[in-house]
């Protein structure tokens, strides 16, 4: 399966291209995403790549301006960041960048919840301004009738999600605009 989908922005100017590749050997996300949140433009080229169970394997992100970061994990868990082993990281099997209503089909995908199920997940949270940064972070995710509930600290937004676990509207932040199957 290969998905071109492209999202735009609602809360400040911006939009995002996808190219989605599922197969035999795992699922290969390649995104490019121009945002503006604070006024200043933001371009970060992404690639993620899950092994078929939608876990994981590897980052790598491209931020105009700031270089290239990659991050790789092991099947033990060991996240290494630019070659440097990050022990906060341990443990965490998604990744979520701030700036892409993507990455939340990662956990979407890989947990398969049923319809009032929940799950609480610890993620590798990367948020690409001012600078980039990268941490854990707790997230809970509640499968509901038409979607899911996505909940980090305060923040709390009903997803709209179409039959593969992408999002189709986040609230107030973005919304598919094109799709191609």
């Amino acid at each position: 399966m290969r998905r071109q989908i492209m999202w735009t922005a609602r809360e400040w100017p911006g939009c995002e291209h996808l190219d989605l590749r599922v197969s035999d050997d795992g699922i290969v996300a390649d995104g490019l995403i121009l945002a503006a949140p604070e006024g200043e433009v933001i371009r970060l080229a992404y690639r993620i790549e899950c092994d078929q169970a939608w876990r994981t394997r590897s980052v790598t992100l491209e931020r105009h301006g700031l270089g290239r970061t990659t991050l790789t994990r092991d099947e033990h868990g060991h996240w290494l960041v630019n070659g440097r082993e990050r022990s906060d990281l341990t443990g965490c099997i998604d990744v979520d960048i701030a700036l892409t209503p993507f990455t939340n089909t990662l956990p979407i995908r890989r947990l398969g919840l049923g319809p009032g199920a929940a799950a609480d997940l610890h993620v590798v949270y990367i948020q690409p301004e001012p600078e980039l940064t990268i941490g854990p972070a707790a997230q809970r995710y509640t499968r509901l009738d038409t979607g899911y509930r996505y909940e980090s600290g305060t923040f709390r937004a009903d997803l709209a999600i179409d039959r593969e676990g992408l999002v189709t509207h986040y609230p107030d932040l973005w919304s598919m605009e094109q799709l191609t199957v």
